[in-house]
Protein backbone atom coordinates (compact mmCIF):
# COMPACT_ATOMS: atom_id res chain seq x y z
CA UNK A 1 0.00 0.00 0.00
CA UNK A 2 2.66 2.37 0.45
CA UNK A 3 3.25 2.11 -3.43
CA UNK A 4 0.08 3.09 -3.83
CA UNK A 5 0.34 6.10 -1.19
CA UNK A 6 3.17 7.44 -3.26
CA UNK A 7 1.71 7.30 -6.44
CA UNK A 8 -1.23 9.24 -5.14
CA UNK A 9 0.67 11.57 -3.83
CA UNK A 10 3.10 12.01 -6.62
CA UNK A 11 -0.42 12.51 -8.96
CA UNK A 12 -1.79 14.75 -6.35
CA UNK A 13 1.31 17.05 -6.49
CA UNK A 14 1.30 17.13 -10.03
CA UNK A 15 -2.44 18.06 -10.69
CA UNK A 16 -2.27 20.83 -8.68
CA UNK A 17 0.57 22.56 -10.71
CA UNK A 18 1.38 20.96 -13.58
CA UNK A 19 4.47 21.79 -15.14
CA UNK A 20 6.79 21.27 -18.01
CA UNK A 21 10.78 21.36 -18.13
CA UNK A 22 12.20 22.78 -21.27
CA UNK A 23 12.50 19.29 -23.00
CA UNK A 24 8.83 18.54 -22.09
CA UNK A 25 9.18 16.65 -18.89
CA UNK A 26 7.71 16.77 -15.61
CA UNK A 27 9.44 18.79 -13.21
CA UNK A 28 9.93 16.31 -10.22
CA UNK A 29 11.30 13.62 -9.14
CA UNK A 30 12.04 10.76 -10.80
CA UNK A 31 10.94 7.36 -8.77
CA UNK A 32 12.90 4.05 -9.85
CA UNK A 33 10.63 0.99 -11.25
CA UNK A 34 8.24 2.82 -13.97
CA UNK A 35 6.09 0.09 -15.07
CA UNK A 36 5.50 -1.26 -11.43
CA UNK A 37 4.52 2.61 -10.69
CA UNK A 38 2.32 2.80 -13.62
CA UNK A 39 0.27 -0.71 -12.26
CA UNK A 40 -0.07 1.33 -9.39
CA UNK A 41 -1.58 4.37 -10.59
CA UNK A 42 -3.38 2.24 -13.14
CA UNK A 43 -5.22 0.13 -9.95
CA UNK A 44 -5.89 3.98 -8.50
CA UNK A 45 -7.56 5.16 -11.84
CA UNK A 46 -9.56 1.75 -11.26
CA UNK A 47 -10.79 2.45 -7.39
CA UNK A 48 -11.62 5.92 -8.26
CA UNK A 49 -14.03 4.70 -11.53
CA UNK A 50 -15.23 2.27 -9.36
CA UNK A 51 -16.53 4.83 -6.69
CA UNK A 52 -17.70 7.28 -9.64
CA UNK A 53 -19.61 4.39 -10.78
CA UNK A 54 -21.06 3.68 -7.24
CA UNK A 55 -22.94 7.40 -6.83
CA UNK A 56 -24.18 7.25 -10.63
CA UNK A 57 -26.05 4.40 -10.23
CA UNK A 58 -29.01 5.91 -8.40
CA UNK A 59 -28.30 8.67 -11.13
CA UNK A 60 -28.82 6.53 -14.17
CA UNK A 61 -31.84 4.56 -12.13
CA UNK A 62 -33.57 7.92 -11.62
CA UNK A 63 -33.22 9.35 -14.92
CA UNK A 64 -33.75 6.64 -16.99
CA UNK A 65 -29.58 6.32 -18.56
CA UNK A 66 -29.07 4.56 -21.27
CA UNK A 67 -26.32 3.75 -23.88
CA UNK A 68 -26.67 5.71 -27.45
CA UNK A 69 -27.43 4.26 -30.08
CA UNK A 70 -24.13 4.68 -31.86
CA UNK A 71 -23.04 2.78 -28.42
CA UNK A 72 -25.89 0.08 -29.13
CA UNK A 73 -24.65 -0.19 -32.61
CA UNK A 74 -21.08 -0.54 -31.76
CA UNK A 75 -21.41 -3.28 -28.84
CA UNK A 76 -23.78 -5.21 -31.07
CA UNK A 77 -20.80 -6.11 -33.83
CA UNK A 78 -19.05 -9.41 -33.52
CA UNK A 79 -16.33 -9.84 -30.50
CA UNK A 80 -13.48 -9.45 -32.28
CA UNK A 81 -14.47 -5.94 -33.90
CA UNK A 82 -15.58 -4.44 -30.81
CA UNK A 83 -12.13 -5.36 -29.13
CA UNK A 84 -10.32 -4.13 -32.21
CA UNK A 85 -12.08 -0.99 -31.96
CA UNK A 86 -12.61 -0.76 -28.19
CA UNK A 87 -9.58 -1.64 -26.49
CA UNK A 88 -6.86 -1.09 -29.60
CA UNK A 89 -8.07 1.15 -32.14
CA UNK A 90 -9.88 3.55 -30.12
CA UNK A 91 -7.75 4.05 -27.33
CA UNK A 92 -4.95 4.52 -29.44
CA UNK A 93 -6.10 6.82 -31.63
CA UNK A 94 -7.93 8.92 -28.74
CA UNK A 95 -4.34 9.44 -27.20
CA UNK A 96 -2.93 10.15 -30.34
CA UNK A 97 -5.68 13.21 -30.56
CA UNK A 98 -5.91 13.92 -26.81
CA UNK A 99 -2.25 13.49 -25.56
CA UNK A 100 0.22 12.90 -28.00
CA UNK A 101 1.31 16.30 -28.15
CA UNK A 102 1.24 17.26 -24.24
CA UNK A 103 5.35 17.32 -24.40
CA UNK A 104 4.71 20.70 -26.26
CA UNK A 105 7.47 19.12 -28.58
CA UNK A 106 6.80 21.19 -32.23
CA UNK A 107 6.61 18.13 -33.60
CA UNK A 108 3.66 17.13 -32.10
CA UNK A 109 2.36 20.27 -32.14
CA UNK A 110 2.26 20.96 -35.50
CA UNK A 111 0.12 18.02 -36.92
CA UNK A 112 -2.69 18.58 -33.91
CA UNK A 113 -2.58 22.17 -35.44
CA UNK A 114 -3.15 20.76 -39.17
CA UNK A 115 -5.67 18.43 -37.56
CA UNK A 116 -7.83 21.08 -36.01
CA UNK A 117 -7.49 23.41 -39.14
CA UNK A 118 -9.03 20.08 -41.60
CA UNK A 119 -11.85 19.58 -39.32
CA UNK A 120 -12.93 23.00 -38.77
CA UNK A 121 -12.54 23.46 -43.05
CA UNK A 122 -14.49 20.54 -43.14
CA UNK A 123 -17.16 21.68 -40.62
CA UNK A 124 -17.29 25.01 -42.00
CA UNK A 125 -18.10 23.43 -45.77
CA UNK A 126 -20.61 21.29 -44.46
CA UNK A 127 -22.57 24.26 -42.77
CA UNK A 128 -22.12 26.24 -45.64
CA UNK A 129 -23.48 23.36 -48.25
CA UNK A 130 -20.18 23.17 -50.46
CA UNK A 131 -19.44 19.61 -49.32
CA UNK A 132 -20.29 18.45 -52.57
CA UNK A 133 -19.09 21.33 -54.49
CA UNK A 134 -16.04 21.75 -53.25
CA UNK A 135 -14.27 18.42 -53.27
CA UNK A 136 -11.64 19.19 -55.88
CA UNK A 137 -11.09 22.66 -53.61
CA UNK A 138 -10.90 20.45 -50.84
CA UNK A 139 -8.77 17.96 -51.41
CA UNK A 140 -6.01 20.84 -53.02
CA UNK A 141 -6.62 22.09 -49.53
CA UNK A 142 -6.39 18.83 -47.36
CA UNK A 143 -2.90 18.09 -49.56
CA UNK A 144 -2.10 21.58 -48.82
CA UNK A 145 -2.18 20.86 -45.14
CA UNK A 146 -0.87 17.69 -45.22
CA UNK A 147 2.65 18.84 -47.27
CA UNK A 148 2.81 22.04 -44.80
CA UNK A 149 2.50 19.48 -41.52
CA UNK A 150 5.28 17.47 -43.11
CA UNK A 151 7.97 20.11 -44.08
CA UNK A 152 6.92 21.86 -40.80
CA UNK A 153 7.05 19.29 -38.47
CA UNK A 154 10.51 17.67 -41.19
CA UNK A 155 11.65 21.25 -40.02
CA UNK A 156 11.04 21.63 -36.12
CA UNK A 157 11.64 17.92 -35.15
CA UNK A 158 14.18 18.93 -32.38
CA UNK A 159 13.04 22.22 -31.66
CA UNK A 160 12.07 22.17 -27.46
CA UNK A 161 8.48 22.87 -25.98
CA UNK A 162 7.74 26.43 -26.81
CA UNK A 163 8.02 29.13 -23.86
CA UNK A 164 4.48 30.06 -24.54
CA UNK A 165 3.30 26.33 -24.33
CA UNK A 166 5.42 25.75 -20.87
CA UNK A 167 3.85 28.71 -19.50
CA UNK A 168 -0.22 27.76 -19.96
CA UNK A 169 0.40 24.42 -19.72
CA UNK A 170 -1.71 23.99 -16.49
CA UNK A 171 -4.19 25.62 -18.70
CA UNK A 172 -3.70 23.02 -21.66
CA UNK A 173 -3.32 20.04 -19.33
CA UNK A 174 -6.57 20.64 -17.85
CA UNK A 175 -8.04 21.37 -20.66
CA UNK A 176 -7.68 18.14 -22.38
CA UNK A 177 -9.16 16.70 -19.66
CA UNK A 178 -12.43 18.17 -19.76
CA UNK A 179 -12.65 18.24 -23.56
CA UNK A 180 -11.63 14.75 -23.27
CA UNK A 181 -14.50 13.75 -20.92
CA UNK A 182 -17.20 15.93 -22.65
CA UNK A 183 -16.67 14.71 -25.92
CA UNK A 184 -18.12 11.38 -24.42
CA UNK A 185 -21.26 12.59 -23.57
CA UNK A 186 -22.42 11.06 -26.60
CA UNK A 187 -21.88 7.53 -25.74
CA UNK A 188 -25.05 8.00 -23.30
CA UNK A 189 -29.24 9.20 -24.03
CA UNK A 190 -32.12 10.36 -21.97
CA UNK A 191 -34.71 12.83 -21.55
CA UNK A 192 -32.57 15.17 -19.23
CA UNK A 193 -29.54 16.27 -21.23
CA UNK A 194 -28.22 17.92 -17.68
CA UNK A 195 -28.34 14.74 -15.83
CA UNK A 196 -26.01 12.54 -18.91
CA UNK A 197 -22.98 15.03 -17.38
CA UNK A 198 -21.83 13.64 -14.62
CA UNK A 199 -21.38 10.11 -16.83
CA UNK A 200 -18.33 11.98 -18.29
CA UNK A 201 -16.31 12.06 -14.97
CA UNK A 202 -14.60 8.88 -15.54
CA UNK A 203 -13.52 9.48 -18.82
CA UNK A 204 -12.28 13.11 -17.43
CA UNK A 205 -10.65 11.02 -14.56
CA UNK A 206 -9.18 9.40 -17.51
CA UNK A 207 -7.71 12.48 -19.12
CA UNK A 208 -6.30 13.93 -15.86
CA UNK A 209 -4.50 10.37 -15.24
CA UNK A 210 -3.54 9.24 -18.98
CA UNK A 211 -2.32 13.13 -19.25
CA UNK A 212 -0.30 13.01 -16.22
CA UNK A 213 0.89 9.17 -17.51
CA UNK A 214 1.79 10.64 -20.71
CA UNK A 215 3.58 13.21 -19.35
CA UNK A 216 5.27 11.19 -16.36
CA UNK A 217 6.61 8.22 -18.13
CA UNK A 218 5.83 8.56 -22.17
CA UNK A 219 3.84 8.29 -24.91
CA UNK A 220 3.35 4.35 -24.71
CA UNK A 221 2.01 4.68 -20.93
CA UNK A 222 -0.65 6.32 -21.43
CA UNK A 223 -1.61 4.61 -24.34
CA UNK A 224 -0.96 1.19 -22.44
CA UNK A 225 -3.47 2.43 -19.92
CA UNK A 226 -6.02 3.68 -22.04
CA UNK A 227 -6.07 0.19 -23.55
CA UNK A 228 -6.12 -1.69 -20.49
CA UNK A 229 -9.04 0.29 -19.25
CA UNK A 230 -11.15 0.23 -21.78
CA UNK A 231 -11.00 -3.84 -22.02
CA UNK A 232 -11.63 -3.84 -17.76
CA UNK A 233 -14.60 -1.70 -18.45
CA UNK A 234 -15.63 -3.85 -21.60
CA UNK A 235 -14.88 -7.41 -19.98
CA UNK A 236 -18.29 -7.61 -18.53
CA UNK A 237 -20.38 -7.24 -21.59
CA UNK A 238 -18.13 -9.07 -23.68
CA UNK A 239 -18.28 -11.93 -20.67
CA UNK A 240 -22.32 -12.29 -21.34
CA UNK A 241 -21.63 -11.94 -25.13
CA UNK A 242 -19.32 -14.95 -25.23
CA UNK A 243 -21.65 -16.90 -22.70
CA UNK A 244 -25.07 -15.36 -23.13
CA UNK A 245 -25.59 -13.34 -26.28
CA UNK A 246 -29.56 -14.28 -25.95
CA UNK A 247 -29.52 -11.46 -23.19
CA UNK A 248 -28.21 -8.63 -25.61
Amino acid sequence: MSRLKATTRDLLIFLRAPKLTDNGGVIQQQMPGAPADLLWLFLLNCIIVAAIALLLLPVMLAFDISMSNSMSDLFGRPIWQLLLIVVVAGPIVEELMFRSWLSGKPRLLIPLSGLILWMAMTYGFNQLGWAEASSITGAIMLSAIIIAVLIGTIVMWKRAAPSWFIRIFPIIFWAQALVFGLVHVFNYAGDNPAALLPFVLPQTIGGLIWGYARIRYGWWANIAMHMAYNLLATSGLIYVLLTRPDLI
